[in-house]
């Protein structure tokens, strides 16, 4: 599941458990334990098409350098 966030300062699309790492999402790497690695490719390509369409800035929420990319509290709903 992902989510899509259309803030003032644009849209953010957070990648929930989709990606754990920058370089699973450069890499289209899927992890061991995805019960369905046809279906893993499927949303990524969804994903990937929903960022481009949006022109979203991706967040992957198990990455921390990413983390340091949204806003702080309370600026959060910018």
């Amino acid at each position: 599941m992902a989510l899509l966030v259309r803030l003032a300062s644009g849209p953010v699309l957070l990648s929930g458990d989709l990606y754990h790492a920058l370089e699973a999402r450069e890499k289209r790497g899927v992890p061991p334990f995805n019960t369905d690695r046809a279906q893993t490719l499927a949303s990524m390509d969804k994903f990937e098409a929903l960022a481009k369409k949006t022109g979203a800035k991706v967040i992957i929420q198990h990455e921390p350098r990413d983390i340091g990319k949204l806003p702080a509290f309370p600026n959060a709903a910018e």
